[in-house]
């Protein structure tokens, strides 16, 4: 809790002129809380129906924050969007900090409180390859909705649909930060998504650079 209000008071003490501004340290704050409520449906949803829980909490974040923040909640995504140039380093390691930090946060309450559900004695990550091809996905849906390929209205629906179809896929994790509040900061669910995001990112630049001009102009 003490990460959450430090951020708040950074938050409304920081001048607007500095990069880590009041909107983009609300929209920090965005990404833990959304970050925190997918790290809670991961944690706690019984494994059949995990990915379903996943899919639908980042598909309603999207449309709760994506105004803000963009609704990342992951750092494999960020970073992904920050290869490509997509979005500002400065702002994608902060975002990755809080990220982070409400996966943890989420882990914290969990096993604290007992009042959200239960942490398993056993959670697992995908093979390197599911995780890679699954988050793929996730990373080639979220470049096209950043370039607004994909409607606004739509975006929460591909986005949440990406990853629900990534986790289905690979039975993997697809998300470094919950990754690391299950207990797995050294396994594929980590490494190889992040390597996956700067791939994909990569090549939704390329696909997006070969489009004839009428196309990208429409």
């Amino acid at each position: 809790m003490r990460i959450i209000s430090n951020l708040i008071l950074f938050t409304m003490s920081t001048s607007s002129g500095s990069p880590f501004n009041k909107k983009t340290l609300l929209a920090a704050l965005a990404e833990l809380t959304g970050t925190f409520f997918l790290t809670l449906a991961a944690l706690t949803v019984p494994a059949p129906v995990t990915p379903y829980a996943a899919g639908l909490t980042l598909l309603v974040f999207v449309y709760a924050v994506g105004g803000l923040s963009g609704s990342h909640l992951n750092p494999a995504v960020t970073v992904g969007l920050v290869a490509s140039r997509r979005f500002p380093l400065v702002q994608g390691a902060l975002y990755i900090i809080a990220q982070v930090a409400g996966a943890l946060l989420a882990r914290a309450i969990i096993a604290g409180a007992g009042m959200v559900g239960n942490l398993s004695s056993d959670y697992k990550a995908g093979s390197a390859i599911e995780e890679f091809i699954g988050f793929g996905i996730l990373m080639l849906t979220v470049a096209s909705t950043t370039e607004k390929q994909v409607s606004k209205a739509g975006s929460g629906i591909a986005v949440g649909g990406a990853l629900l179809a990534g986790l289905l896929i690979s039975n993997g994790v697809l998300n470094p930060a919950v990754a690391i509040a299950m207990g797995l900061a050294s396994s594929p669910a980590v490494w190889a998504a992040l390597v996956s995001a700067v791939v994909f990112s990569l090549l939704f630049s390329l696909f997006e650079g070969a489009k004839p001009p009428e196309v990208k102009e429409s």
